[in-house]
């Protein structure tokens, strides 16, 4: 019996969910290969903001120019973005200093307070590419204040959301990173266009890889868009990259931890025999 056409686009929306929840490197460790022991490493990609233990609560003073912020909201734009590319975030922009974040969102690149960038998302964390020089910085914040005004990139975003499923697939093989490089790269380009240099409009990630491009310390080498938030967080330490980063980034702290970490924390500090299991760090929504 054909199942509810409902039923099928609930599956069809959780189907990333399952797939990445499979993504995973399994590879011999050194001191095992040493010791000539059969047993396996295996690391499974993580879509927590703040995986195993890692979580801590950070201000504005934490932050140096050229931090990558990353959000995500509780409406519903919000989560079809975070369901489609089977992530914690939907939403990556850029600290440019002195209070100041550079986004590309709906109305365009702009440039907002901390504050407002705070108050319109429900988590809000940084990440760092470790020996950023201030030289660099200020190249990222000049390339930030000449784009503002730019138009947003609607094209890009519709094209990339089959990309955010499909590229899935990819994950299935958890022996060889380098296939699964070649795969997505391979599925980008026979499903979205390259945009040309000059680009005049971003979405969010597009936009903050253009600028690391501008100054010289490209995120990765992966055209800017193919590129989801999504697959940013993943280029940290400690995570298994879906497109291979120029450098892993260094988690700096949760300015706003957001809901789910929040609760979880009040959970997990209410138990006092020290066993509880639940731990702030696992917000997959």
């Amino acid at each position: 019996m054909p199942l509810p056409y409902t039923s099928v686009m609930r599956l069809f929306a959780l189907l990333p969910v399952f797939i990445t929840g499979c993504t995973m490197d399994v590879a011999l460790s050194e001191k095992e290969k040493r010791a000539s022991l059969n047993p396996v490493d295996i690391q499974f990609q993580t879509l927590s903001s703040a995986p195993q233990n890692t979580f801590r609560e950070v201000d504005e003073a934490a932050l140096q120019d050229g931090d990558l912020l990353f959000s995500s909201t509780i409406g519903l734009t919000s989560l079809g973005i975070r369901i489609f590319s089977a992530s914690s975030v939907s939403h990556v922009a850029i600290y440019i200093g002195q209070g100041q974040v550079a986004e590309a969102v709906g109305d365009g690149v702009q440039i907002v307070s901390l504050e407002d960038a705070q108050a319109h998302s429900d988590k809000l964390f940084a990440l760092r590419m470790p020996s950023l020089t201030p030289t660099q910085a200020e190249q990222i914040r000049h390339f930030a204040k000449q784009k503002a005004g730019s138009r947003y990139n609607y094209q890009g975003i519709i094209e990339m959301m089959p990309f955010m499923v499909t590229k899935q697939i990819c994950s299935l093989n958890p022996f060889s990173k380098d296939f699964r490089q070649q795969c997505v790269q391979g599925l980008a380009a026979a499903q979205l266009s390259t945009p040309a240099a000059d680009e005049s409009s971003y979405f969010c990630s597009q936009f903050v890889l253009a600028a690391f491009e501008h100054a010289g310390r490209p995120l990765t080498l992966a055209s800017p868009g193919w590129v989801s938030p999504g697959d940013l967080l993943h280029m940290r330490e400690g995570d298994i990259a879906t497109l291979a980063p120029s450098q892993t980034l260094a988690y700096v702290g949760h300015i706003k931890p957001g809901i789910y970490l929040r609760n979880r924390a009040l959970v997990s500090n209410s138990v006092h025999d020290g066993k509880s299991q639940i731990q702030p760090g696992h917000d997959v929504f």
